[in-house]
């Protein structure tokens, strides 16, 4: 196993495309948060204005579907490989979890472009869960299967050893 700095300068093809992955679903996770404020109506609430928030999350829209599609580039390049490294299936089994859920999650989002205020409020809870979920699988996973944690146990396990 590489020392810690090299895993951390030296990603395989799977480990880029998997980090690219984690950072593009905390800026879609962000981007509602973030423009929340910039998009209430006069009276406090999105509900209160004539949906101006709808164009307020177009980058939240448009970066959605680009996660399903890096999150699939990075899941599809060790199986279309034939060769999976060492790993947990626990954790690939996690991650595939978190795609369908990804891909259930646009579906949830497009509808709710289109429905109106009331059926839009519990779809909302719903997509807020789901989120949620994600963010608890995709985390499962890179601490099951990701190199870069699983080299910061060894280096610890290596300097707690009482062998060492």
């Amino acid at each position: 196993m590489l020392p810690l700095p090299f895993t951390l300068i030296f990603f395989s093809p799977t480990a880029a495309w998997g980090w690219a992955s984690l950072v593009l679903l905390a800026v879609v996770v962000a981007i509602p948060y973030l423009r929340r404020s910039s998009s209430l109506g006069s009276h406090g609430s999105p509900e209160a204005a004539p949906r101006p928030y709808l164009s307020a999350l177009a980058p939240h829209y448009w970066l959605a579907p680009a996660l399903l599609v890096i999150s699939f580039v990075h899941a599809w390049i060790p199986m279309a490989s034939g060769r999976m490294p060492q790993t947990s299936m626990r954790g690939l089994w996690l991650a595939t979890y978190a795609l369908g859920v990804i891909f259930l999650q646009l579906v949830i989002g497009l509808a709710l472009r289109y429905v109106g205020p009331r059926v839009a409020h519990a779809m909302r809870r719903v997509h807020f869960l789901l989120m949620l979920g994600i963010v608890a699988l995709v985390l499962s996973h890179v601490s099951l299967n990701g190199s870069f944690v699983s080299a910061l146990t060894a280096t610890f396990r290596r300097s707690h050893s009482p062998h060492s």
